[in-house]
């Protein structure tokens, strides 16, 4: 029978003879293709998993060999001991072929560089090249691994290995030594083998090796622990350097270090990089081994040089490397400067800047080289001596800090160390470092004291400093701020100002525009769920919108306003344009724009997103986001009441308080805008800094609402955008990192963390106001719970500069406001409607105690009259408030113990029909009274009619299924169960109903309900209504042309010969035009593009008239002539130019003189009469705006027909 059996059995050899059985047997050696493979299996254990099953036919193998083999043909190799596991099953279903699956215990891979060997004590157990793969022996003690190294003609080890797997191989023995590293059966752990013996010398080859449990077998894989890849277009070489000691002193530069150099290939043509594994590294120590047991673990360091830089000596001139860069996991990424030559570079640096980024995955340290589009520091020396930069820290650093070289006349690439120290962090603004300068001591002058440093120099604010440099005299410091990029120029005093006035120029060409839309509103529908038309889910309609962009010189300049205007108004939407410079008064707080930048401001009055399909589904609320509802203050005047509500509002704009006509109507506009956004752009283009504002708003959410939206969207995505890992990570994914980790053997973790951290989020300020909610939740998918208007309030966020990858800063928002959220924890408590809304109760009360003494103080500051009126509006609104707290606190209360209650019932029917009665809020208290007793009766019926319904019901649906008797009987049961947990939660059900549909009846009869609404219905496109695509008349009308182009469809009306008027569209071709009728779905003309003409009636805008002029056949011979007639514009075209060349024609006979030739000059051409012609005209009822357009493109194709003009 099919099984699994484990037997020793020699590597590579194995007998099986199979007696008795019937069919055919086939033995396999399989390695399996899991597609379930783990998230901690590598890409190299998923390929050697993925390598195919190789099956081996016996009656095949019997035609090159007989059975049984002769022993003399049998080739003597090394074999070992090794366990292997037998499998028999059936080969495919419904055939008699067993299947014999022959798996080893274990298998050994080495992806290393080297040739390794295992050693167990001092005896060799086998070789492993490098890149291949074995079934390794049964490991009964602890194992090493060797390197043979030709220097020392030594075979060095790593540490000792054990195996901590109990199943596939033997227990091991109690107790291990110290020395020796355990490595789990789903782990990794590291191994350093160190090579050379004489001191100084020294190379430490690191290994990386990891265990996994697939199929029964335990894969071992040994590969090297560091990775580098090449992103760039250049061919890098690099040193790996693992020192014990600081590479250089803090005030002086690098000096060169000997170590081993090796090649890093470029990326390949297709922009796919190339990777390499680093084969040992260069081990620095001062003294002799004994004297460092004590020292800090080494630091490793890697230092690259390009093939385009000075040339590498073998010394190592530090001219030609760039800095070490330190590779560990708390420098993600660092930006680093390799030295070119200057004639290398297109913008005159001279260094190419490259940016490393640091990514662990199961023990493998990949190190990436990429071009670096943002550099976070550019130097220009622009004296004529060498200098050396050096950081001020405040604190100690973390790793080696190194000093700058600066040679003479030239421009670099540099990142600071609290740069690369704090990425990515998002804190809050965090100044620079200082900067210290010194210059370089000339190599002949060794007997002169060492040059002093200067006094710090302040980054952090741009502009000009003087300092003074020891030894050369002073030196102008210029600062500026650029796109995240702080740029630091160094000039002599003799030409200071024209180096530093070429970094301060300010481009010439400006553009500046505002942009003022009255209502603009964005529909997001659903095409593809329902066949019958489209369903819109959301709207968001935004009021009083306005868009300006101004040049930052400009951003303080005020209003022109006698400025002439244009307006272009639509339907909703109203656009202003101004002929000369108009510009807003800069708030306080606003972010400063940089040299030569520009500001964008967008205000907007109003804003509210609906939910539209309320109306559709039982959805508790009809608006997700709005505006909180703001009264006026009593103390401004009317005009700025006025103005501050029209500007609020989506009214439309009275003359006296129109923002772009009244100074104080713009003020007015601006301070009551519900949201503004400003962003303040470089030169480029590039976002500079960012600042958000928005006035106090309401938030309504549903849970049931966001999952379904979420599943809807999930809909429209894809199945490929969410695969799986294992199919993500295949070769033939068509995505771009797909193809790259296909490529280059990398991680999909490792890719994605590597394009994050090449370009990171920058920007220099990103500024977020206090925001004020009102965040109303209810959450019904297991038990209803709701808060009703929980206050919540969020301080300031302000963060600057800012570098880092966008999950660090949406992590940093999510964090800053989950902790105001918490801060106002007791608030959301006690808004619970479960609890009766006692925090509202409690803020409802506590604005009506302040209104009773505010209004009448207010008042008494203004005299007598206005006293007694503020006693009277604060008396009323205390009453008001106290009243709408109780019954909302009391109605939200009723409501929550109802919806409760109708769920426990469990009674899907009953919930469903009391929630669709829900929606149909009561007007007024009569309303809410006939409601709630009506359904406090329903509930009341509905208690006593379950218990007898629900058996039945289970019963019919057990009975339509055909299920046992013993799934009837218990449907039966679990019927009257229900039935009698009815009896008891819908009456009380029916009287919370009751109670909560006589509050909202109370609540909308005074005016005091708050749930606001819908600004536009939901408006349905059927289907069959919708108008006809471009596409579909390419697909189905233009097949036969040769051009199946469609330059514009315009939809038209048709009348008829009998005054019946029908939709119709003029289909524009390169050769015809078309006429379509809608209504049947046909043609109904076609139209020879040059022999029609269109034009629009200036007294009829709205009508369209096409002429079609044909010629008419005189004789039925002349028509069937062979002669082609030409058309009219042909003819035109002929007497044209035939007009035009008779005027330098001379024709004289012989025997006339020229005189007589002057005096009787040849008479004048005289063109032949046409030929008659058949003018047909046709009519169509268009849109004005429409059919001027449609006139030009008709003209223009037809030009382009007759060939007239250039085109």
């Amino acid at each position: 029978m099919p099984g699994a059996t484990e037997t020793p059995t020699r590597a590579g050899s194995a007998a099986l003879q199979a007696n008795g059985i019937s069919g055919r047997t086939a033995i396999a050696c399989t390695q399996h293709k899991n597609p379930n493979v783990g998230e901690r299996v590598e890409p190299s254990v998923s390929r050697l998993l993925s390598t195919g099953s190789y099956l081996y036919n016996a009656s095949e193998t019997l035609k090159k060999h007989i059975w049984p083999l002769a022993k003399s043909s049998l080739e003597t190799v090394a074999q070992w001991d090794s366990p292997m596991q037998v499998k028999l099953s059936a080969w495919r279903p419904g055939l008699s072929t067993l299947l014999v699956e022959l798996l080893p215990w274990a298998l050994l891979a080495n992806h290393s560089q080297w040739d390794l060997w295992l050693f167990q004590g001092e005896r060799i157990v086998l070789q492993i090249p490098a890149g291949k793969v074995i079934v390794p022996p049964n490991f009964k003690e602890a194992f090493q691994i060797g390197i043979y190294w030709a220097n020392t003609n030594t075979v060095h080890k790593s540490p000792a290995l054990k195996l901590m797997h109990d199943v596939t191989s033997p227990r091991w023995k109690e107790g291990s030594s110290p020395e020796v590293i355990l490595l789990d059966e789903d782990g990794c752990v590291e191994a350093d083998i160190t090579l050379g013996a004489s001191p100084g010398r020294h190379k430490v080859c690191q290994f990386c090796i990891s265990s996994v449990v697939r199929h029964g077998m335990q894969i071992l894989q040994i590969e090297d622990r560091t990775i580098l890849v090449n992103n760039t277009s250049l061919a890098l070489n690099y040193k790996a350097l693992l020192s014990e000691h600081n590479l250089a002193d803090s005030n002086e530069p690098c000096r060169p270090v000997d170590a081993a150099v090796f090649t890093l290939a470029p990326a390949r043509e297709s922009g796919r990089p190339r990777r390499c594994a680093v084969p040992c590294w260069d081990l620095l120590r001062e003294g002799p081994p004994a004297e460092v047991l004590e020292s800090p673990l080494p630091v490793k360091h890697v230092l690259l040089s390009s093939a385009t830089g000075p040339s590498v000596g073998p010394d190592g001139a530090a001219a030609s490397w760039s800095l070490p860069v330190a590779v560990r996991p708390d420098f993600p990424r660092q930006s680093v400067a390799v030295p070119t030559r200057p004639d290398a570079s297109a913008d005159g640096f001279h260094s190419r800047p490259l940016v490393v980024t640091y990514q662990e995955h199961l023990g493998i340290t990949y190190v990436t080289v990429s071009e670096d589009p943002c550099p976070r520091m550019l130097l220009h020396n622009r004296c004529p001596i060498a200098m050396l930069l050096k950081e001020n820290l405040r604190e100690t650093p973390r790793t080696e800090v190194f000093c700058r070289p600066l040679p003479a006349l030239s421009s670099l690439h540099h990142e600071l160390y609290q740069q690369a120290s704090t990425f990515p962090d998002c804190r809050p603004r965090e100044s620079l470092p200082t900067l210290l300068l010194r210059a370089t001591p000339c190599p002949e002058a060794s007997s002169l004291p060492q040059p002093t440093w200067t006094e710090p120099i302040d980054i952090n604010s741009p502009g000009t400093q003087v300092v003074f440099l020891p030894s050369f005299g002073c030196l102008y410091v210029d600062v500026v701020h650029q796109s995240g990029t702080v740029v630091l120029t160094l000039a002599p005093e003799s030409c200071a100002g024209t180096i530093i006035s070429q970094h301060h120029r300010l481009s010439r060409q400006t553009v500046s525009f505002r942009v003022l839309l009255s209502e603009a509103s964005v529909a997001l529908c659903d095409d593809i769920t329902s066949p019958s038309g489209s369903v819109e889910l959301l709207r968001l309609t935004l009021t009083k919108l306005l868009v300006h962009l101004s040049p930052a010189h400009l951003s303080d300049l005020s209003p022109d306003l006698h400025a002439p205007t244009s307006t272009i108004t639509t339907t909703s939407i109203t656009t202003t344009s101004s002929s000369s410079s108009w510009d807003l008064h800069p708030d306080p707080g606003s972010p400063v724009p940089g040299v030569g930048g520009s500001v964008l401001e967008l205000y907007c009055g109003s804003l509210q997103l609906d939910n539209q399909l309320y109306t559709r589904a039982s959805f508790h609320f009809p608006v997700l986001l709005c505006q909180e509802s703001r009264t006026a203050e009593p103390s401004s005047s009317s005009s700025s009441s006025s103005s501050s509500s029209s500007s609020s509002t989506g009214a439309p704009w009275s003359p006296e308080a129109h923002p772009l006509l009244c100074p104080r109507a713009l003020q007015a506009y601006r301070s009551s805008c519900f949201m503004r956004l400003t962003l303040t752009l470089t030169p480029d283009l590039a976002l500079e800094t960012a600042a958000f504002q928005l006035q106090p708003a309401r938030v309504y959410l549903e849970d049931t609402f966001v999952y379904y939206v979420r599943t809807l969207f999930h809909s429209y995505l894809p199945e490929s955008a969410f695969g799986s890992g294992a199919s993500s990570s295949s070769p033939s994914s068509s995505s771009s990192s797909g193809s790259w980790r296909a490529s280059s053997g990398l991680p999909e973790e490792v890719v994605q963390a590597t394009q994050a951290l090449v370009r990171p989020v920058r920007l220099g300020r990103l500024t977020i106001q206090p925001v004020s909610l009102l965040v109303s939740i209810h959450a019904s998918l297991k038990l209803y719970i709701a808060s009703d208007h929980t206050p919540l309030a969020f301080s300031l966020f302000e963060r600057g500069p800012i570098c880092t990858t966008a999950r660090q800063l949406i992590h940093a928002l999510a964090m800053h406001y989950a902790a105001g959220a918490l801060f106002r924890a007791g608030w959301v408590v006690g808004s619970l409607e479960i609890l009766g809304s006692p925090a509202s109760l409690v803020r409802s009360i506590g604005n009506g105690v302040a209104d009773f003494f505010r209004l009448p103080y207010e008042g008494l500051t203004r005299g007598p009259g206005a006293f007694v009126s503020g006693v009277s509006r604060g008396t009323t609104s205390f009453v008001k408030h106290i009243s709408k707290g109780t019954l909302t606190s009391i109605t939200n209360l009723a409501t929550s113990l109802a919806r409760n209650m109708d769920r426990l019932s469990l009674d899907e029917e009953h919930y469903t029909r009391q929630e669709e009665w829900r929606r149909q809020l009561p007007e007024s208290l009569g309303d809410g009274l006939r409601q709630g007793l009506s359904r406090l009766g329903i509930s009341l019926l509905g208690a006593i009619a379950g218990i007898v319904d629900q058996p039945m019901q289970n019963f019919q649906r057990t009975w339509e299924l055909q299920t046992s008797a013993g799934s009837k009987a218990k449907g039966v049961i679990s019927g009257v169960g229900k039935g009698i947990v009815g009896v008891f939660t819908k009456p009380i059900g029916g009287a919370a109903e009751l109670v909560s549909q006589t509050g909202y009846g109370i609540l909308h009869g005074a005016g005091l309900w708050q749930l606001p609404k819908q600004l536009y219905l939901p408006a349905e496109e059927q289907t069959a209504q919708a108008p006809n695509s471009h596409l579909k008349y390419v697909w189905k009308l233009l097949q036969s042309l040769g051009r199946p182009e469609v330059h514009m469809a315009l939809c038209v009306g048709l009348v008829s010969g009998g005054g019946q008027e029908h939709a119709g569209c003029l289909l524009l071709t390169a050769d015809v035009l078309f006429v379509v009728s809608l209504s049947e779905d046909t043609q109904q003309q076609a139209f020879p593009i040059t022999e029609v003409t269109c034009q629009q009636d200036p007294s009829q805008p709205a009508q369209l008239t096409l002429t079609l002029q044909q010629q008419r056949v005189s004789t039925d011979s002349e028509a069937d002539g062979g002669r082609e007639r030409l058309s009219e514009q042909q003819y035109r075209r002929l007497v044209e130019y035939v007009t035009r060349v008779s005027q330098h024609l001379s024709p004289s006979p012989p025997s006339s003189s020229s005189s007589a030739t002057l005096q009787h000059p040849h008479p004048p051409v005289t063109p032949a009469e046409p030929p008659p012609t058949l003018t047909k005209t046709y009519r169509y009822l268009v849109e004005p705006a429409h059919a001027r357009v449609f006139v030009y493109k008709f003209n223009t194709v037809k030009n382009k027909a007759l060939r007239v003009g250039f085109h």
